[in-house]
């Protein structure tokens, strides 16, 4: 194939967009070497051309090449929409490392188009999951074929906790592991936290558990540096929710939060603050067991707050 580099940049755009064919055929059945180079240069040359179309046009033409330079590669990829969509959705010349190693200098776009492959590698998972966004991890999520590994669905939690409809992808998933079926059953919605406990045999007891856990691990994080009567507020905005739970209670009092427990106490007893903190802490028998019959505690919670009490006391 003969190409006179000084006729090809001089050349119009229509000229140009013809020659990305001839390159192509070259490329795609060239065995010499020498030839083959000053090939791959001319298409070097194309695709840095300023028409988009002559890019668009070579990428197009180039998408089905079993073998690129790096480098050509490289640059179709990490060009415009119009001109990388095709070739990163389609192209087999780049191996796993070496398209993991794209994706930190690629935009959102190729990230989503290289996302909905179905011959993913595992590096290139975790080099999206690293770098990508929210939109383009989400494409992520629902490639069944994409080989999403322990660590890497680790990460897509760690990144998007908040995010409840990325989460709710990740559980339609049918490879979890239990791992993540437990890290992520009090982040989805309530459709799909059944779904979780019908396919791994999670049961709603569990679930119901982690999810205590969960907001537990949320209020300590909120009350741990706050002042009692920051800790009061707090408690009276939980009853306002009907969120205050006797479970709660007992997790913030043997966490060593006591202010959480009296402002409770006081709350389902119907007593000031100062009544509660006053029977609960007066060491008579007789008032405790007063409070814990007008704040409906049964014998099973009453003792545990003893316990608590006493550890405190020691």
């Amino acid at each position: 194939m003969s190409i006179d580099p000084v006729k090809m940049v001089n050349a119009d755009t229509l000229e140009k967009v013809v020659l990305t064919r001839r390159v192509s055929e070259f490329l795609h059945r060239s065995q010499d070497d020498e030839e083959r180079s000053v090939i791959e240069n001319v298409a070097r040359t194309l695709a840095q051309d300023v028409a988009t179309r002559v890019r668009e046009a070579l990428a197009f033409e180039l998408r089905t090449c079993t073998y690129l330079p790096h480098d050509l590669a490289a640059k179709i990829a990490t060009d415009v929409e119009s001109v990388s969509g095709p070739f990163l959705a389609t192209t087999t010349v780049f191996s796993d490392s070496q398209l993991a190693g794209l994706i930190p200098h690629l935009e959102e776009h190729a990230h989503v188009t290289i996302a909905r492959r179905k011959d993913l590698g595992e590096t290139t998972c975790d080099a999206l999951v690293t770098f990508g966004s929210e939109k383009s991890v989400s494409f992520l999520v629902r490639n069944d074929n994409a080989p999403l590994n322990e660590a890497v669905l680790s990460k897509v939690v760690k990144r998007f906790p908040d995010r409840q409809p990325l989460m709710d992808q990740l559980s339609a998933r049918p490879d979890l592991p239990i791992s993540i079926v437990s890290d992520i059953v009090d982040k989805v919605s309530d459709k799909f936290r059944s779904l979780l406990e019908g396919q791994y045999g999670v049961s709603s007891d569990v679930s119901d558990a982690v999810m205590r856990s969960a907001a537990s691990k949320t209020i300590w994080t909120m009350i741990e540096n706050a002042n009692p009567n920051q800790i009061h507020a707090y408690v009276s905005d939980l009853r306002a929710q009907k969120r205050l739970t006797v479970d709660m209670m007992l997790d913030m009092a043997e966490r060593g939060c006591m202010p959480f427990l009296e402002s409770a106490l006081a709350f389902r007893s119907g007593l000031t603050l100062a009544a509660a903190r006053d029977m609960l802490h007066a060491g008579d028998p007789a008032l405790f067991v007063a409070l814990m019959k007008q704040a409906d505690m049964s014998k099973a919670d009453a003792h545990t707050i003893l316990q608590v009490l006493k550890a405190n006391k020691g």
